[in-house]
């Protein structure tokens, strides 16, 4: 999926999902903290180039802790 894609959280910047509506995208804050609602935000550079790198079902890993 490629440019912005609208989801029910907001806009996201060509997102690569994985776990239904979770996925990894650009946003234009990429704060130090946690910030999001289950995503993972990358720099806008990051997301123009990642998606050409990933293959279809590659596996995805997710460290750290839960706090909902």
């Amino acid at each position: 999926m490629s440019g912005w894609h609208k989801s029910y959280l907001g806009q996201l910047y060509n997102p690569i999902f994985f776990n239904g509506g979770i996925a990894f995208h650009g946003a234009l804050s990429v704060p130090l903290h946690p910030a999001s609602h289950g995503c993972v935000r990358m720099p806008m550079n990051v997301a123009e180039e990642l998606p050409g790198l990933l293959g279809k079902g590659m596996p995805v890993h997710v460290r750290g802790r839960f706090r909902g």
